[in-house]
């Protein structure tokens, strides 16, 4: 019986095998699921299961895993000293028929010392995995590295020569030796490099070739801090058109020869400026003065629309249904994307960008991109198309949706998405949950830590705010609310306020976030635009006119929108400064406009 085995029998329904152990399973969305925990005395159900991948979080004890951790736990045994045993008393649970699959060899790795001598084996094996294998002395192995010392592999060629690609697996490595060039990773895979391995390395000029994907890079910056001060020099590079989790491999397949992607790569390496990884600190050293962290050097932060959207921002977006929340965010990645200003918003600086949506048609997607003319290179993840290849609804509920979505945001450099909307993308969690919406609250933390921004969008509850927890507005730096115009008709379309409810920025900025209406017309081209303007000054203009007219605070609010607090506070600001007196104007028609603090 293989682990392989138990999970081809409950691949995709996992709900299966929890269902059996835990009272009162519950869907709460996409693929995850909730139930009364097991491990403690859970009042509330705040067990967590994915259906699709079978893994579990408890968000009341803090105990993870998978199906075998949770079968070794309920059963009080030891999920690695009887492994087989727990495998064994699944499929007697369940009734799964077994027999023991013996696993095959399909490729042996040799790690040498530096004298040449064998000292392990990398095996890979089918079905698909790893094991690592010692000589006994006597002609066989033993299946495991008990008493051996891990090196680094091709450690004898890798003495010889000065210059070293470090790149993850031994499939890379050989790739490299093909191309003429010296390489080497470490056993066990990503995340395994050891302080010891240095040694080797010392006063070496080191290239690192990282995987394209989030764990490759995390992996190399690892090796790059261990080895920075032991290493001559270190260089990294990206290699360029790299799939999804691409490595050195399937960059060289690109050349019909080998000696042309080693050209090719020498020549990078020749450009490459030098790589300084960051200094490593421990937990002890991030505890600082102020003092030194104002002395800490670090790059301007980008703006990408001038003063409120910015790097490492998370954005949120409410609005009535049917108020143009669509339109509205997929112009502002249009123009983020092309460097272009928005509105009354300045872009500092372009960046790729991604729109995610999760209810519409793709015909509808269409007819805004055919209107809008969206710039060719946004990019766009539609439910509606991935649903054609039977791929499961995106849900931000699903933790293994989530981390597939974050690597392919950093593999595309993506800096600036949207979500539409956490309606459609949320469906079954309880929206006034704060426990429910934190590990999504988590994961966008996380994503603003990886230097990428959210924008979310959502509907409005029936007092104007955003629907659901106010634990959602926690850690945005900006909310923005999509109002409808006192005047507002159905035959005008896309046309809202942008007010600002919430917004990070300094004081000096204010100003420029003051509520702006937009209005979506047809420009001669037969092509949607946006028209805008400054509401604050119209609506400030407004009022007094009406007060003028000897309309009372009642009727200017009904008709306005505003409330008594925002008339009594422009009509006494009039007053003040002599332009209204006893709720008459003191000059005939508009003069007071000229007042830039009224107007």
């Amino acid at each position: 019986m293989t682990h392989e085995q138990i999970q081809n029998h409950f691949t995709g329904n996992y709900t299966l095998f929890y269902q059996k152990y835990l009272p009162s399973v519950k869907k709460i969305g996409g693929d995850e699921y909730q139930a009364i925990c097991p491990f403690h005395d859970d009042k509330n159900p705040s067990f967590n299961f994915n259906n699709k991948t079978g893994k579990y979080y408890c968000h009341g004890c803090g105990k993870k895993g998978h199906i075998v951790h949770f079968y070794a736990k309920i059963n009080g045994v030891n999920d690695k000293r009887d492994y087989p045993k727990i495998l064994k008393g699944i499929a007697d649970d369940f009734g799964i028929p077994w027999e023991e699959t013996k696993r095959t060899m399909t490729h042996a790795y040799d790690y040498f010392d530096r004298q040449g001598n064998l000292l392990f084996q990398v095996c890979r094996m089918e079905p698909k995995g790893f094991s690592q294998r010692r000589p006994n002395g006597k002609g066989g192995w033993i299946w495991d590295l008990k008493a051996v010392k891990p090196v680094l592999y091709n450690l004898p060629a890798v003495s010889m020569v000065q210059e070293i690609l470090i790149v993850e697996g031994e499939k890379d490595a050989d790739c490299a030796a093909k191309m003429g060039l010296t390489a080497t990773t470490c056993p066990m895979g990503a995340g395994k490099w050891r302080e010891e391995y240095n040694e080797a390395l010392k006063d070496k000029d080191i290239v690192l070739l990282p995987d394209n994907d989030n764990e490759g890079r995390e992996h190399m910056t690892q090796v790059a801090i261990s080895l920075n001060g032991t290493a001559k020099s270190l260089k990294w590079i990206d290699l360029p058109d790299l799939p999804s989790k691409g490595d050195l491999s399937d960059w060289a397949a690109q050349f019909d020869d080998l000696t042309d992607a080693s050209e090719q790569l020498c020549i990078m390496i020749e450009k490459a400026g030098p790589y300084e990884p960051p200094e490593k600190k421990s937990l002890e050293d991030i505890v600082i003065t102020i003092r030194e962290f104002r002395a800490i050097e670090r790059p301007p932060r980008q703006v990408f629309l001038k003063p409120w959207l910015k790097k490492d921002s998370i954005v949120l977006i409410t609005g009535w249904r049917g108020v143009g929340k669509t339109w509205f965010a997929l112009s502002l990645l249009d123009a983020v994307s092309r460097g272009k200003p928005f509105g009354a918003w300045e872009c500092e600086t372009s960046v790729p960008c991604l729109f995610l949506d999760g209810e519409m048609p793709q015909e509808d997607i269409d007819e805004r991109d055919n209107a809008l003319d969206l710039n060719p290179d946004l990019y766009i993840y539609a439910d509606a198309y991935a649903n054609e290849f039977g791929l499961p609804k995106a849900h931000l509920a699903n933790e293994s949706w989530r981390t597939k979505m974050k690597s392919i945001l950093l593999a595309r450099k993506i800096k600036l998405w949207v979500i539409d909307n956490l309606a459609s993308l949320a469906m079954g969690l309880d929206e006034n949950s704060k426990r429910d919406w934190d590990p999504i609250n988590g994961w966008l933390l996380d994503l603003r830590f990886a230097g990428i921004s959210t924008i979310m969008l959502h509907h409005e509850n029936k007092l104007g705010g955003q629907r659901g927890t106010s634990a959602r507005e926690d850690n945005i730096d900006i909310s923005i609310s999509l109002k409808k115009p006192h005047d507002y008709t159905s035959d005008d379309g896309a046309r809202f306020i942008v007010h600002f409810t919430k917004a990070r920025i300094r004081t000096k900025d204010l100003p420029l976030v003051a509520d702006v209406e937009f209005k979506l017309i047809e420009d001669e081209l037969g092509k949607s635009v946006w028209t805008f303007s400054d509401v604050r000054g119209e609506r400030k203009r407004e009022i007094l006119k009406m007060a003028d007219e000897g309309l009372d605070t009642k009727t200017i609010c009904d008709a306005l929108g505003v409330t008594r607090q925002y008339v009594s506070k422009v009509k006494g600001q009039a007053e003040t400064e002599g332009y209204l007196k006893k709720g008459k104007l003191t000059q005939s028609g508009f003069h007071f406009v000229s007042n830039p603090e009224i107007g």
